[in-house]
Formats: structure tokens, sequence, C-alpha cells
């Protein structure tokens, strides 16, 4: 597979960060299957054509923006669930403008942070005992009162978390 510094350029802007960019790949790819370097470089030029099409018109929104919208109904619904128990709490994170939407949006992070409240001190044992497997805050160095929870789970999986969430306290 090779690399064109022009194919990036076009999408980057900028010379000298294309160039690291190709430097970057080229190194983290040593030793990876030329078959699963073909296939990454498919669905790279299906993201990025993606929002070339949303841009043109061609398409309802790119992968970006879909991606984007998927995460804030899931924080939505994951606030929702955590809202109707006073055993659990998120973080809360300001509006902050992002760089590449170019708008002021609450941040939607792809893992969730969630701490148990009050008298629970292992959060993830607390969760596993209500059919719900999390990585635990021991896992990130962190207290065991907090557990992280996916955001970029399948929708099956995402909404039964959701569900058995509701149904705690």
């Amino acid at each position: 597979m090779e690399l064109h510094i022009n194919d990036y350029i076009s999408k980057v802007k900028d010379q000298e960060v294309a160039r690291r960019m190709i430097k970057f790949i080229e190194l983290s790819t040593i030793g990876v299957s030329k078959d699963a370097q073909v296939r990454a470089a498919k669905i790279l030029r299906l993201v990025s054509d993606s929002s070339e099409r949303a841009a043109s018109s061609e398409q309802d929104e790119s992968f970006f923006e879909f991606s984007h919208h998927l995460l804030a109904k899931r924080w939505k619904l994951l606030r929702e669930a955590v809202e109707h128990s006073e055993i659990f709490s998120l973080p809360v994170f300001p509006p902050a403008f992002c760089t590449f939407r170019k708008q002021v949006s609450e941040p939607q992070p792809g893992f969730a942070w969630l701490k148990c409240e009050g008298d629970i001190e292992d959060c993830e044992s607390f969760l596993l005992g209500n059919g719900i497997l999390t990585p635990g805050g021991k896992l990130f160095g962190v207290s065991p009162k907090y557990t992280r929870i996916s955001m970029l789970e399948r929708d099956g999986a995402f909404h039964l978390l959701v569900e058995r969430m509701s149904r705690i306290g």
C-alpha cells in the first residue's frame, strides 16, 4: 500500500502535518499484514468520502456527524438512567468549541466514568451483582468507587446496559 502526500494534504491542509501522518502510518504498520492495511485504507477512504458527500449534499450526514449524534443520544439516555437513581453520578462537561465541527457543543466522550455514591465502595462489584459487567476504577488507577462505561458498544448491548441501570435504585 503506497501512501501519497497529496491524498492527505487536501484533508489536512498542512503539508508538514500530512508528512508526519504518513510517517506515523508507515512506522505503526510495520508487521501488520497487507490485507489488514488494505482493509483499513478502504475504511478510511469511506469515512473521508462520507465527509465529501455530506458537504456536497449527496448524503444527509457524514460519518462524523452521525457519530456525534449517536453519542449525544447515548449520553442523554445514560444521564436519564443515572438521574433516576441517587446511587450514581456522572461527570458534567461544560460546552466547548469543537475545532473540527467549528461550533460549540457538549463533549461526548466514548467512555463514561460512572461513580457509585454513598456506601458503595466497589462500583464494579455492585454493578456485576446487578448484571452489568464493567471494568472497575482500580484497573485505571482510580478509586474503586468508579467504573468505566463504554459508550461505543453495539446498540443492543448499550440499550441493555441503560435498561439494567434504570432498574437499580
